[in-house]
């Protein structure tokens, strides 16, 4: 008995020395055990950047050589922010600019396995938000024509004016404006008057103003159309209503307090201000606007104005706050234009590569800004 015991000690006492043994010794790397963790490769080398100044999104190339050939094992820095990099081989990497704006930063490149920062060199970052009007009374919605022309409505005045490219200002229609302006069919401006519960439209000369949509009290703040040419309206208090292509108004959605809507591919996005302080997204099918969700919620500080771009990134204006927030597909979020705008932005548009947004002033003289944002606009089903 007593010698099986000591038989099974011994056993035991040999396997924990081995466990041990085993636990101590390091492994051997390579080639077929490589270090995940590499070291002592020399910096990389900085020769060219091409361009040398740009805006936030652009593309930009580097030569110089040590890079590393899979493009997530280089880390590009633009000042304090990182760069995308898109492509990689060991003399040239292809890198999206982060989001940085006027200013001069320093670039430069570390790779996996190397413990020191490539050499430096300089980007400039050009100016994104410019000052397209500070003189129209109380101005509400805009919109931007093919040619780069602004139109931006007056409540005050009850006139839409048109800004051109040069800034040359003229008074292109005279109607109440109250709410949202956008570009639809036949290049005609469609405009809603909240206050006559209807959306008005102006022929591209600005000479023609007749009734599109004539709701019973609804009071229409914004609009879009989707791809197979229904219009979908908001309504302060009154939720989503549905124009379709047979000219019938039908309800879409119940929503409390919605502000901006906007279409991208088959989903409907909507602003409520007050009741959720929410981004919802709809999803157009045959049988109606389902399978609501909601995107984003800030209640302190809500949701108003609302774009999307050809990515699928909705932009809100946050009241309140002088900023644009940028909500990605993933549902993650950057501030884009920090103090660079005014608050609070009500009315955005898309056009090209810029947002164009507008403070209203409270009643008072308001602001027009563009903003550059690098990214393209989505679709404008309505203006096809």
């Amino acid at each position: 008995m007593n010698a099986k015991f000591f038989s099974l000690l011994l056993a035991s006492l040999v396997g924990l020395m081995l466990l041990a043994c085993e636990k101590l010794e390091n492994p051997a790397f390579g080639p077929e055990n490589p270090d995940p963790n590499p070291s002592g490769l020399p910096a990389a080398a900085l020769t060219a950047l091409a361009p040398t100044e740009g805006f936030l999104k652009d593309v930009v190339k580097i030569s110089g050589s040590g890079f590393d050939t899979d493009p997530r094992f280089n880390l590009v820095q633009f000042g304090n922010k990182t760069g995308e990099v898109l492509s990689a081989s060991a003399t040239e990497l292809t890198v999206r600019t982060p989001n940085l704006d006027d200013a001069t930063v320093t670039v430069r490149v570390a790779i996996k396995g190397s413990e020191f920062w490539s050499n430096e060199m300089s980007f400039i970052f050009k100016p994104t938000v410019s000052l397209i009007d500070e003189e129209i009374h109380w101005p509400k919605g805009v919109a931007v024509d093919d040619s780069d022309n602004v139109y931006v409505g007056s409540g005050a005045d009850e006139i839409i004016y048109k800004i051109t490219p040069d800034g040359h200002k003229s008074e292109f229609a005279h109607l109440p404006v109250n709410g949202s302006i956008h570009f639809g069919p036949n290049h005609f401006l469609y405009v809603c008057n909240q206050e006559e519960g209807k959306i008005v439209r102006v022929s591209p000369d600005g000479g023609t103003v007749e009734d599109y949509v004539v709701t019973e009290g609804l009071h229409v703040i914004d609009f879009d159309w989707d791809a197979a040419g229904n219009m979908y309206l908001v309504a302060n208090d009154s939720g989503i209503v549905k124009y379709d292509a047979g000219g019938n108004l039908s309800a879409a959605a119940d929503l409390g307090t919605p502000k901006s809507c906007r279409v991208f591919e088959n989903y409907l996005y909507v602003t409520d201000i007050w009741d959720t302080g929410s981004v919802w997204r709809y999803e157009i099918t045959s049988g109606g606007l389902e399978h609501e969700e909601i995107i984003y919620t800030n209640n302190d500080v809500p949701p108003v104005g609302l774009e999307v771009d050809a990515e699928g990134t909705v932009y809100i204006s946050e009241a309140w706050d002088a900023h644009l927030l940028a909500i990605k597909a993933d549902h993650s979020t950057e501030v884009l234009f920090e103090g660079k705008l005014s608050a609070q932005m009500r009315y955005l548009t898309f056009h090209k590569k810029t947002i164009y947004a507008v403070f209203p002033g409270g009643g008072d003289v308001g602001i027009v800004f563009s903003a550059y944002t690098g990214v393209e606009q989505a679709p404008y089903y309505g203006r096809r």
